[in-house]
């Protein structure tokens, strides 16, 4: 009989501690965060961590009237299985002007079955561009189905900068600025008329000297081919009477 009542005991206080288990997993309802993933995760191998970037319509061609940014975004959460709307607005930082410059959506939403997923930001090739550049910075709100405790994280302890993980920069232009693979040790100095003419010359894409040399695009070695096929075209064009010029009247050099 005391066997059967340790038993009994030994059973009841299993069966409320299964009970307890189960009632603090059931009440327990953790937030879904949403944030701007390329400040946590490169877009490519040892690429940076970023919160904003940029653009040059320059390199486009005059046919084309705007693109589609896809903005990545991502959920430090559960995945559903349904759409949830995501709550964006423009900060009054931005000089860039909804309807002129760039549109949005009217719906954003991270879409079901998805932890990433992608705002798209349509921007116009204005005219204005040509002379100026402007930026749209986007922040990520809280609704019904997101919060935004991602804010930011220190990466200089010195200087305090910091990269945020709800506020995104997009700065766009149409000026023809020195592109980001533009390597001056084997190119010299940038001119549009040079970055052309090597194009036109090897049938290369100029969007492409816009590209990381540490992405898929332009590699090292081809920067130093293309280099050096251009320094030969320029001392053989020379040798036979026609050097060439760049617009402002001096020889064209590549070192």
């Amino acid at each position: 009989m005391k066997k059967i009542l340790i038993l009994s005991i030994l059973l009841c206080s299993l069966f409320g501690l299964t009970s307890c288990d189960k009632e603090e997993i059931e009440t327990y309802k953790a937030t879904d965060n949403i944030y701007f993933p390329l400040a946590v995760f490169p877009a490519y191998n040892n690429g940076p961590l970023i919160d904003s970037t940029g653009f040059s319509f320059s390199f486009d061609k005059a046919s084309i009237t705007g693109r589609v940014y896809m903005l990545p975004i991502r959920v430090q959460g559960k995945v559903s299985a349904v759409d949830r709307k995501i709550k964006v607005s423009v900060d009054p930082a931005s000089t860039a002007v909804l309807g002129t410059h760039f549109s949005l959506p009217e719906n954003i939403v991270l879409h079901a079955g998805k932890e990433i997923d992608s705002i798209p930001v349509t921007v116009k090739r204005t005219l204005d561009l040509k002379d100026k550049s402007v930026t749209l910075v986007l922040n990520l709100e809280e609704n019904e189905f997101f919060t935004v405790n991602m804010k930011d994280k220190v990466t200089n302890v010195l200087t305090q900068k910091k990269i945020n993980y709800t506020r995104f920069k997009l700065t766009f232009t149409d000026k023809l600025m020195q592109p980001i693979s533009w390597q001056t040790g084997t190119f010299g100095v940038f001119t549009a008329k040079k970055l052309f003419l090597m194009c036109d010359l090897m049938n290369l894409e100029p969007e492409m000297f816009n590209l990381p040399t540490t992405a898929p695009g332009l590699s090292i070695p081809e920067v130093l081919y293309y280099g050096s096929f251009m320094k030969r075209y320029l001392a053989d064009q020379k040798a036979n009477g026609n050097t060439i010029y760049e617009e402002d009247g001096k020889e064209m050099f590549f070192p």
